[in-house]
């Protein structure tokens, strides 16, 4: 249901923000999704969605940024959701604070079984148009040498010491935006930045840009000006 700025469930399809780093031609098209909280009832819906997002989005990879599952029971839609999705682009994903509730190793089995590289406290690396790519997770203990070097994380508030450690793109969730957004001020949401001082959109910091996704869903699928999304960054 959708009154103007209200939306009330999860019927609607998701935004697909994107986020230009790059205006090169042969730009790399990078898709991050996170908080998809899969639960019992909707996961096949949410899966629908990212599934088509990333389809009619022309990707190269897709990041998936955390708080994957809700519940242990949906971690075989998952790895089905994975394995849907590296027909189109490889995937890679971290975990966030739902999956430590799962079982962070469990969530990792699933990703990998669906075909993806689970890269939380690691690194990885993809080629694209003679310019390599590295992806690292919020637990990795160096940034590694690329062209372009992008931190996949799922807490924010690692943007206060990821800034100053020479990655490009640094990608966080986990706020939701607050579901509620009043208005925009110096890149952040509020009310939500009152509580969260991470709750931004986007913000840049020297050479490095953080981007905040809003989300793919929500314990409470209520939202103000505030849409559910995926991310579509070219770098």
């Amino acid at each position: 249901m959708s009154a103007g700025l209200l939306t009330i469930g999860l019927n609607r399809p998701l935004h697909v923000r994107e986020e230009r780093l790059s205006t090169r031609s042969d730009a790399c098209r990078l898709m991050y999704v996170s908080d998809i909280h899969l639960r019992r009832s909707r996961s096949d819906h949410l899966c629908q969605q990212v599934i088509e997002s990333a389809r009619s989005s022309e990707i190269d990879a897709l990041l998936l940024g955390g708080d994957l599952v809700d519940e242990a029971t949906e971690l075989g839609k998952l790895c089905d959701l994975v394995g849907a999705l590296r027909q189109v682009a490889p995937v890679f994903a971290v975990g966030g604070n739902h999956d430590r509730t799962v079982g962070l190793e469990r969530v990792c089995d699933a990703v990998v079984g669906g075909g993806g590289r689970w890269i939380h406290a690691g690194s990885a690396r993809l080629s694209h148009d003679h310019r390599e790519i590295a992806f690292s997770g919020p637990a990795a203990t160096s940034v590694p040498e690329a062209d372009f070097r992008v931190l996949c994380a799922h807490n924010p508030r690692v943007w206060k010491t990821a800034r100053g450690r020479g990655y490009d793109l640094v990608l966080a969730g986990h706020l939701h935006g607050c579901q509620v957004v009043a208005f925009e001020y110096r890149d952040r949401l509020f009310p939500g930045a009152i509580f969260y001082p991470y709750c931004y959109l986007s913000h840049q910091a020297g050479s490095t840009r953080l981007v905040v996704s809003r989300g793919v869903s929500d314990l409470v699928p209520i939202r103000w000006r505030c849409p559910r999304e995926v991310v579509l960054c070219h770098v």
